[in-house]
């Protein structure tokens, strides 16, 4: 091995992986911050790591290794990015093995898609280092070198991959403002866009799969962040009792340090009083919809009048977030029913499936009386939703259950909502969870339903794809009005609420569609992912609650306003109508609260709240960190199968 040779080898690979970095910083995040210098210090020692490897074969082998390991880092980057593009959320190989790969595929077309011009100048670098081999040959010809050299050489090596290490140890380098450090994100990298974003595309590629086959134990401080001093509104006497002897006990007892922290954790928490919505719609039964790419465009007088007169006559929440986590619609499904933060490194329904959910809500609704049941007009091929309702406290009926014909594409939500209303009307108290699906993607073709509804969208001033949405939306208007018509016909509409939320905007549609039929201005902080709420009873007043809230409150909200036996302790969103601190939880680390908004992907923050400062985000950034290690280590550990045992 020539010094020489190897000094080329060196700077092209470098050079290359480098460039395939900068990009994907440019298109991912700020190009220019100090994660920048870590960056470059990881990629000089990948760089040594892949020449020293490859100056130890033939020419042709170590210029094909160096080739390769660029190409593979630039597909990951581009598959990154796309993914980025096509789900809301950038992937890790944990979340791809739980049928992740089953979801992109059975969309392929659509995937590919969603592969841009300038997505693909991610590929360059690579390209340019090829080229550079095959016309300038005589610039890398192979020369033997002696053992000494091989042996200072891979010293060399040794030393600089163990120095770039250790510079997760210098806070200089890491915001302050971040929920994790560096250091944390590299040994743990469960918070996908953070770690991109810290150490890169090719180091988080190495870290990805190592994490795949580790145990990692985070802990979290368990003494109490102190609350900012924010002027709050003086409550009467709603105090929540809670005896805590049996938890005592178990943490005197525990040996497992992962399980004691988060029985201390828990413990720690605030109980959130009772309110003058405690209790406001005790006995009645509840229908909660789940609405499949429910956006705020598609609230319209003309075109939806059920839904419209919804947020009308009802509760309607116009500061609403769905906040995106990496299996979409089935996390925000979990979200809402348990009120845990997904994990980040996997797709959490399926790695959790058979996890205790004894606070899921169908649980709180079975301890009062109730019959907790959930339908959906597709079958379990996306998420195992049989299997894991099932361990939250409710049967689930899926299309095959419901007698629904799937083979002409995705299913009508009026078929759905009145076969399943056939069911949950036969009980006396009930808790019925309906998942719709008529107005999911793809916008790019007709289907049945939107031939169906076609004369009522086609002479609209919007785009071809625009229209379909809307078609769709038209549909699930449809199920919502017979929905009614069938209460009210059984003399059920006062006893009953329907609470409606959205999972996630409309994928794979033009969001500049989106943007020009809302009300708000889309492109501003995080409104991509505001969405709708609606909580209607036909004996209730209407009201426009303003409060910033997300997926994350509806569980505790909801369970207030049914006066259930529940401990606000174990839930990471807040009951809407208490005084608490209401905090939006993006899966980058991003959070929203009625003070201020935390843009994770730049560490930059914007107050909402004059009287709030530097402070109060600092503390709400660990809050929420602890929050994330948390509910990570909850679903590892199955942390409430030891609760409750």
């Amino acid at each position: 091995m020539n010094n020489k040779y190897f000094l080329k080898l060196f700077i092209l690979c470098f050079f290359s992986l480098m460039g395939t970095e900068l990009i994907f910083k440019g298109l991912s995040f700020e190009l220019f911050d100090k994660n920048l210098i870590r960056i470059l210090l990881f990629t000089i020692s990948t760089s040594l790591v892949v020449t020293y490897i490859s100056s130890l074969v033939k020419e042709k082998i170590a210029k094909t290794i160096i080739v390769l390991f660029n190409f593979i880092i630039s597909i990951y980057g581009l598959v990154q990015i796309t993914f980025k593009s096509f789900m809301g959320n950038y992937m890790s190989f944990g979340m791809l093995s739980n049928n992740g790969v089953g979801r992109v595929s059975a969309e392929v077309k659509t995937f590919l898609g969603s592969i841009t011009i300038k997505s693909l100048t991610i590929l360059l670098p690579t390209i340019i280092t090829l080229l550079i081999f095959i016309f300038f040959k005589k610039w890398f010809s192979y020369e033997k070198t002696t053992k000494t050299r091989k042996l200072v050489s891979l010293g060399i090596v040794v030393i600089v991959y163990i120095a770039t290490l250790l510079t997760l140890n210098i806070k200089a380098l890491d915001n302050n403002l971040e929920l994790k450090s560096a250091k944390q994100l590299y040994y743990n990298p469960n918070m996908v866009d953070l770690s991109l974003k810290n150490i890169g595309v090719n180091r988080f590629l190495l870290r990805d799969i190592i994490n795949i086959f580790n145990d990692n134990k985070e802990l979290v401080d368990v003494t109490p962040v102190s609350k900012p001093t924010i002027p709050t509104v003086v409550e009467p006497d709603y105090k929540r009792e809670i005896d805590d002897s049996d938890w005592d006990e178990l943490i005197k007892n525990e040996k497992d340090s992962v399980i004691n922290n988060l029985h201390q954790f828990y413990k720690s928490q605030n109980i959130t009083p009772k309110n003058e919505y405690t209790g406001m719609f005790k006995d009645k039964n509840l229908i909660l919809i789940m609405v499949e790419a429910l956006d705020l465009s598609a609230i319209d007088e003309n075109l939806t009048p059920t839904l419209y007169k919804l947020t009308k006559e009802g509760w309607y929440f116009n500061n609403y977030y769905a906040p995106k986590y990496s299996c979409t619609t089935g996390e925000s499904e979990f979200i809402a029913l348990t009120s845990i933060i997904p994990s980040n490194a996997t797709c959490t329904p399926f790695t959790y499936q058979n996890n205790d959910y004894p606070t899921s809500i169908f649980n709180l609704f079975n301890k009062a009386g109730y019959t907790s049941t959930s339908y959906h007009g597709w079958s379990d091929k996306y998420y195992p939703r049989t299997n894991l309702h099932k361990h939250m406290g409710s049967t689930f009926y899926n299309a095959s259950k419901l007698n629904i014909n799937t083979n002409g594409g995705w299913s009508s939500d009026v078929e759905t909502i009145t076969k399943a209303y056939d069911i949950f009307s036969e009980n006396d108290k009930y808790f019925s969870f309906i998942i719709t699906v008529s107005m999911h993607f793809s916008y790019d073709f007709d289907d049945s339903i939107t031939r169906r509804n076609w004369n009522k969208v086609k002479n609209l001033d919007t785009g071809t794809s625009m229209k379909r949405y809307l078609a769709k939306a038209i549909e699930f208007d449809k199920a919502l009005e017979q929905l009614l018509k069938n209460l009210e016909e059984d003399g059920e509409l006062d006893d009953t609420v329907i609470a409606i939320f959205g999972d996630h905007h409309p994928y794979n549609l033009d969001f500049s569609y989106l943007a020009k039929r809302s009300n708000v201005d889309r492109y501003e902080d995080l409104n991509e992912d505001l969405m709708p709420f609606i909580i209607y009873n036909s004996e209730q007043e209407p009201k426009v609650i303003s409060k910033t809230s997300s997926t994350f409150d509806i569980l505790p909200t909801l369970a207030n306003l049914f006066d259930l036996d529940y401990d606000p302790r174990y839930y990471t969103g807040k009951d809407i109508f208490s005084n608490e601190d209401s905090k939006v939880i993006f899966s980058n680390g991003s959070w929203v609260t009625d003070n201020a908004i935390y843009f994770a992907s730049t560490g930059k923050y914007k107050l909402k709240n004059e009287e709030v400062g530097e402070d109060y985000i600092s503390k709400t950034n660990k809050e929420i960190g602890n929050l994330f290690t948390v509910s990570e280590n909850t679903l590892k550990k199955n942390y409430f199968k030891y609760r409750f045992k």
